[in-house]
């Protein structure tokens, strides 16, 4: 299709679970559709000390055409560190774009879309940006960076020139594309197309217990038996945790099946954030998967509490990575915030719950849903699959930006 590859930037390492499934599949899947591609990513120093990891992902890159180069990453987390990171970007950007060694740059997320307007203010280059969020909004909620007039002033102007002069813009939610319209003129003939997270239905399916292998057959045998709700993921502050330990205290109060695994390496201050609000030990298992394991422990699960914090001005932009996992799993979601359409999503899947809010009679009223409700028939799975797809799947997500490509890159 281009002469040159086409450039991917991102200061997400490809060697990190994230990027393995929402970049080395998507840019897979586009090789596969005859895009090459040229990908340059910021990786941590402790991936890159696995020798044999950096050597598969290139062997594996490589069978598909796609060139892989990586610098470190700066990980000290301090201006300096930022400016680094983001000035190592620029200057590959701009070195590959003057030399005509790339075609278009896609840029995944803000820091490297300031690279890749960096490369079009030298040599006009074209370029989508992947925005993945609303950056900006999200250190302001966190108090960082942009805490002056000034800096705050000067990062907005910079996010205008982001969204209105790329060739095309890419976001997580219907709700940031359509804003992005509404806010960011003149878009001209610029496109913006709303691919969220993605999963691979093919690899996120229910699996019978004898297949799977990648669980501790001991956990297998023994969570088989149980009714097993999930909290997934690490404590942070996108997710409402005591409200969420609350709720699975309460499930397990009214149904003698119900059995809590919690999916995360910060086993010890689940353990004691579990006992501070009343939850017996007995019945919980905490342990961590592995990324590429995650299909088969999805499995196991019947229920996963997702109860997120409250829409924000940075959350209208997000869409949950594992939302997608648990619709093609078959798993069934209990959701709270986040925003609107995260909720709708739970909805047309018609297999999960929406909570109208976290009070105590809230949390009461799911709690003896879950309790007193069936098993998920394989009817209600198919069609949460087929509803889902079209949305959250890596093939539909790949097609999209096959699309997206060649419209604003006119090739092809």
């Amino acid at each position: 299709m281009a002469r040159a590859p086409l450039l991917y930037l991102t200061q997400d390492g490809l060697l990190e679970p994230l990027s393995h499934s929402q970049v080395v599949r998507v840019v897979e899947g586009l090789a596969r559709k005859g895009w090459r591609y040229r990908i340059v990513s910021l990786e941590k120093e402790k991936d890159l000390a696995d020798s044999r990891r950096v050597s598969a992902l290139r062997a594996r890159l490589a069978d598909v055409g796609v060139q892989w180069d990586f610098e470190a990453f700066d990980w000290s987390q301090s201006s300096l560190a930022a400016g680094r990171n983001l000035g190592t970007l620029v200057s590959r950007a701009v070195e590959l774009a003057r030399a005509e060694k790339v075609s278009a740059i896609h840029a995944r997320a803000y820091v490297p879309a300031v690279a890749a307007l960096a490369a079009w203010n030298a040599t006009g280059l074209p370029w989508i940006f992947d925005a993945r969020g609303f950056w900006i909004d999200e250190r302001l909620e966190e108090g960082r960076w942009f805490t002056t007039p000034l800096r705050l002033g000067i990062a907005r102007g910079l996010e205008h020139q982001l969204f209105t002069t790329a060739s095309g813009v890419v976001t997580l939610t219907e709700l940031q594309a359509r804003e992005v319209e509404e806010r960011f003129r003149p878009l001209g003939r610029r496109s913006v197309a709303c691919i969220t997270t993605t999963a691979d239905y093919t690899d996120f399916v229910r699996r019978p217990t004898s297949a799977l292998k990648r669980v501790p057959a001991e956990l297998v045998d023994r969570l088989s038996k149980k009714r097993v709700i999930s909290i997934i993921g690490s404590i942070n502050r996108s997710y409402l945790v005591d409200e969420t330990i609350d709720l699975a205290r309460r499930i397990l109060a009214k149904s003698r099946q119900a059995h809590l695994l919690v999916l995360s390496a910060q086993r010890d201050e689940y353990a004691r954030r579990l006992t501070a609000l009343g939850v017996p030990l007995e019945r919980v298992t905490i342990t961590r998967a592995e990324h590429d394991a995650m299909p088969e422990w999805l499995s196991l699960v019947e229920w996963c509490l997702l109860v997120l914090n409250p829409s924000s001005p940075a959350k209208r932009a997000s869409m949950p990575t594992k939302l997608g996992e648990l619709f093609a799993s078959g798993v069934r979601p209990i959701q709270y915030g986040c925003n609107d359409e995260v909720s709708d999503w739970v909805r047309r899947a018609g297999t999960g719950l929406v909570l109208a809010s976290v009070e105590s009679a809230e949390l009461e009223r799911a709690a003896e849903f879950v309790a007193e409700s069936a098993t998920l028939d394989e009817r209600s799975f198919a069609r949460a699959r087929n509803v889902t797809a079209g949305h959250f799947s890596l093939a539909a997500g790949v097609e999209k930006y096959h699309r997206l490509l060649a419209q604003v890159l006119a090739i092809g």
